[in-house]
């Protein structure tokens, strides 16, 4: 085969899975929102960052492959590397990382409450210890 169709089926390789991988960023993302409840306002400062961010990432690959020239097997293969991923990953990856991270944040809640509760005990033995030396006064 020619040098320049193997380079172009490696920069389609790239695409694809360049385009999967920003569909499992974004899971992440809706895994986070599903852990921690967000507000509107939040919701959408969080997706035009992280499609700011995608949008620079795609446009430095565009220009590091194809000196900045897009070609239509790029957007194609992204496209495809996305469908092929959110039809197949994408319900496992959220149901996981979700689940992960509820379980991380009831753990967490659980370490305050008891290191609430121990510092309420010690502030108990501390204020009895006070009132000991204030009646031997």
């Amino acid at each position: 085969m020619s040098e320049i169709i193997c380079f172009e089926g490696k920069v389609f390789l790239v695409f694809l899975l360049h385009g999967a991988f920003l569909l499992l960023c974004s899971d992440f993302l809706r895994s986070w929102r599903i852990a921690v409840p967000h507000g509107v306002w939040w919701i959408g400062a969080e997706d035009v960052c992280f499609w700011f961010a995608a949008g620079i990432w795609t446009f430095v690959l565009i220009f590091v492959y194809q000196d900045g020239i897009l070609r239509l097997y790029m957007a194609a293969a992204m496209a495809l590397g996305m469908g092929v991923y959110r039809r197949t990953l994408s319900p496992w990856v959220v149901r996981g990382v979700s689940g992960v991270l509820l379980l991380i944040l009831r753990l967490l809640g659980c370490i305050k409450h008891v290191i609430s509760r121990l510092f309420l005990k010690i502030d108990i033995i501390r204020q009895k210890a006070i009132a000991k030396l204030v009646e031997k006064e």
